[in-house]
């Protein structure tokens, strides 16, 4: 059937979806699986996705709990009766096999605020390592770790897994839940080009200065540069830095002691475009850190200058060469 419309129609059509006309004119599909997986990879960043963590577990021979857990974005409801709900697992996970083995787990749906435990389960762990360490949660059932200050945890049983393409697909019976009554927003991301989940969440919230100003360390600094200039190269990245830097600063400068800082902002742009040189170009953000651990010395920035010329007005405005010892090449 086709339906008639008018010329204005058209237009508001073909400026809302760039390229309207391929949708119309088979001839125009070039059939090609690269150009298909851009375009729907482009289609996807236009819908906002809701950040959860699942967690699992299972005892070892010794009795002791081994518990896991993984962000997702990919999560949806699939049936209110009954009521299962579903998410995706990329392949290889170690997850994966405690999840086939105790076929219960719990899917938290995250806060706004709740960005480090986003990226603290985004990152890969050693298998003998333990994440739950350092975070706030009880254990429920069967071992399962609930993480504290969720906007709702959902506990589940595995109904069915399924293999597509590069992702496990996995079906959840809901058990049981628990929802915050507190006036709280989700973690919603927009997907971006080459980006884990974790970078995801992490830059949007920068670049939105929602970002908890606890969680704006020293590493959250290093993690920002590297995410643009991976994207974008030096020269392109820096405006996004500092005008991001000073964006957020002000959005929090009841909090902030120093201020922008020209020099040091400049130093540490130049020492993370060094170390992203001499690394694969595949490696996470983790691994990059683990790579170049001297990125997190406190004393790295005094290597190469003097107190006294960091406490230069001038430097404070513009950027000043090294006063000790000259930036790498």
């Amino acid at each position: 059937m086709i339906i008639a419309i008018s010329q204005q129609e058209k237009e508001k059509a073909n400026t809302a979806t760039d390229n309207f006309d391929v949708l119309l004119d088979p001839k125009k599909n070039t059939g090609n699986e690269e150009d298909l997986i851009t375009l729907f990879q482009s289609a996807m960043r236009k819908v906002p996705q809701q950040v959860v963590i699942v967690t699992t577990a299972k005892q070892d021979k010794n009795g002791k709990w081994v518990k896991r857990g993984i962000t997702c974005s990919s999560f949806t409801s699939v049936s209110i009766k009954p009521p299962i709900l579903s998410f995706c697992i990329h392949t290889p996970s170690r997850i994966h096999e405690i999840l086939q083995e105790n076929e219960k787990f719990a899917v938290h749906v995250l806060a706004q605020d709740q960005i480090h435990q986003c990226l603290h389960f985004a990152k890969s762990w050693a298998s003998d390592s333990c994440q739950f360490e350092s975070v706030p949660h009880v254990q429920g059932e069967k071992g399962l770790p609930i993480i504290m200050g969720s906007l709702a945890v959902l506990l589940c049983t595995t109904h069915s897994i399924h293999t597509v393409g590069d992702h496990q697909v996995y079906y959840g019976n809901i058990q049981n839940a628990s929802v915050s009554h507190d006036l709280q927003d989700p973690l919603l991301y927009f997907v971006r080009s080459f980006r884990s989940v974790g970078d995801q969440v992490f830059l949007q919230a920068f670049e939105d200065a929602t970002l908890p100003f606890e969680d704006w360390t020293h590493e959250a600094h290093l993690r920002m540069a590297w995410n643009y200039i991976k994207q974008y190269g030096r020269d392109q990245a820096t405006p996004y830095i500092k005008l991001g830097i000073q964006k957020y600063n002000e959005k929090n400068k009841d909090k902030i002691q120093t201020g922008y800082h020209e020099t040091i902002t400049m130093f540490f742009i130049h020492l993370v475009t060094d170390a992203i040189n001499k690394v694969t170009s595949d490696v996470s953000f983790d691994d990059f850190l683990r790579q170049n651990q001297h990125l997190l010395d406190n004393s790295l920035l005094f290597q190469y200058y003097s107190k006294e010329t960091l406490a230069n007005s001038e430097a404070r405005l513009r950027f000043v060469e090294p006063d000790k010892k000259s930036l790498p090449c």
